[in-house]
């Protein structure tokens, strides 16, 4: 497999958008960015040969890719299916400049510890979010839960973690203790927590019992990756998880594993359905029936403003609406929405008729985009962890320059523009490769007139 592992590129880059052109047609969505991480390093883990479907062709899957590569095993692509064979893996010290081009890569600490008795990687990757250490991503749950299964850990100034360990040992967490608040369950570690987690727990000797584990859809596929390579996942009654690592003889020597399709990528089109089509917009993927229920949520906040949705096992419909109602809503990790669907119920609430509120509590100033969609002519206010929409106030102001700080910001910014009746310039797209496989061309199929522009403000390839 040969890939480009840099993030980004070494300039901005562009995107320009001609607002007003609606969409109609069908889109595709790519499997699931956040369980591709965690299902690629459980393979490592219990080296098995994985044979990994509907695999998104994004940062992520080039990066890992990569890193397997440079350690000595091998991966091999072939339309959306990625092979990838750990077995002839040779070393726990990863390359620091690539391991740092993603977010995903501190969940192979497990596995490389269980092989060769020590991790180095690169903690520092993935998008900048809020203000605190300059955006830099938490990193101190990983050192605690790798400490907590026996293991030595610690994070270097400069973003390293540096870990080393003569075997793993299973123990009993409590994973709320990785949130703000044990009711709400706030905060941005419980997620990260739990997998990494469930991943030590993998190769762990012994029984590890997770309380109270993150409940989302990339957790849940990562539990059935690591039922069918082999371990014992046994969910209590309780709610717990019981974890005991596969034994050699019940491991298998392939593990199949298709990705769900992508939730946060599937909000992006409803999103872009309600604002941007005039006629019923179809999103279809795999099962979708499940990203609809895994999305219990973000459907629920839909319906209240007022966008019809249609779903069966393969598509789901979006009827744009006449008029759409504002919502207030609290983003947390209890019965909430994804923290990353945040900015797409934001920009809903622009085209709303009335004032919207959404508290974050997951990332409490992820609100990069706010400034942004201002200059695009919406009417929004930050007061701490709380967002004030006043609506209806679309964006309509054309000819301005916005900048898209990380993933989520880019995209949105990016469907904003398709309402602006005029020329919009969008720079920071290269956040979009780390979740979306081609989001600006499919975009073009559908009607949007988008281009990528080079460094040089022209048309880039």
């Amino acid at each position: 497999m040969t890939a480009d592992v840099h993030s980004k590129p070494s300039w901005s880059q562009m995107v320009a958008v001609e607002g007003g052109h609606p969409l109609r047609g069908t889109v595709s969505v790519s499997g699931f960015k956040h369980s591709l991480v965690t299902v690629i390093a459980a393979a490592v883990a219990t080296n098995v040969v994985l044979e990994l479907d509907n695999c998104p062709d994004i940062t992520e899957t080039r990066v890992l890719g990569t890193l397997i590569e440079q350690s000595g095993g091998s991966v091999a692509r072939q339309a959306q299916r990625l092979t990838v064979d750990p077995s002839q893996m040779y070393t726990g010290e990863l390359d620091e400049e690539t391991s740092g081009a993603i977010h995903g890569a501190p969940y192979l600490a497990p596995a490389l510890l269980h092989r060769f008795g020590k991790a180095r990687i690169c903690v520092d990757g993935g998008c900048r979010i809020g203000s605190a250490a300059g955006g830099r991503r938490p990193s101190e749950h990983y050192v605690d839960v790798l400490q907590r299964f026996g293991a030595a850990a610690e994070v270097t100034s400069d973003g390293i973690l540096l870990s080393s360990a003569r075997g793993l040992t299973g123990c009993d967490i409590d994973l709320l203790g990785y949130t703000g608040d044990r009711f709400g369950r706030l905060g941005n570690l419980y997620s990260g927590a739990t997998k990494m987690a469930l991943l030590a727990a993998s190769v762990a000797s012994g029984t590890t019992v997770l309380r109270h584990p993150y409940p989302k859809a990339d957790v849940r596929d990562l539990i059935l990756a690591l039922r069918n390579s082999g371990a014992t996942v046994d969910d209590r009654p309780d709610g717990a998880i019981v974890v005991i690592a596969p034994s050699s003889l019940s491991r298998p020597a392939r593990l199949q594993h298709t990705l769900l399709s992508d939730v946060i990528e599937t909000v992006t089109w409803v999103a872009a359905g309600a604002t941007a089509a005039e006629e019923p917009f179809t999103i279809r993927g795999t099962a979708m029936r499940r990203v609809q229920a895994e999305l219990r949520a973000e459907f629920e906040v839909f319906e209240r403003m007022g966008i019809q949705v249609e779903g069966s096992d393969d598509a789901i419909v979006v009827y744009p609406p006449q008029r759409l109602r504002p919502v207030t809503i609290t983003v947390n990790h209890r019965a909430s929405i994804f923290s990353d669907s945040q900015p797409f119920v934001a920009l809903l609430a622009a085209h709303a008729v009335g004032d919207s509120s959404i508290v974050e509590r997951v990332w409490p100033d992820r609100f990069a985009y706010v400034p942004e969609l201002n200059r695009l002519g919406t009417g929004m206010k930050v007061a701490g962890s709380t967002l004030s929409v006043a609506g209806p106030r679309p964006p309509a102001a054309a000819g301005f320059q916005v900048h898209g700080a990380d993933l989520r910001a880019a995209a949105v910014l990016v469907l904003a523009a398709l309402t602006v009746p005029g020329r919009t310039l969008i720079t920071g797209a290269e956040h979009l490769d780390r979740g979306y496989s081609g989001l600006i061309a499919s975009l073009a199929q559908v009607g949007a007139k988008i281009a990528t522009l080079g460094p040089n403000g022209s048309p880039h390839e």
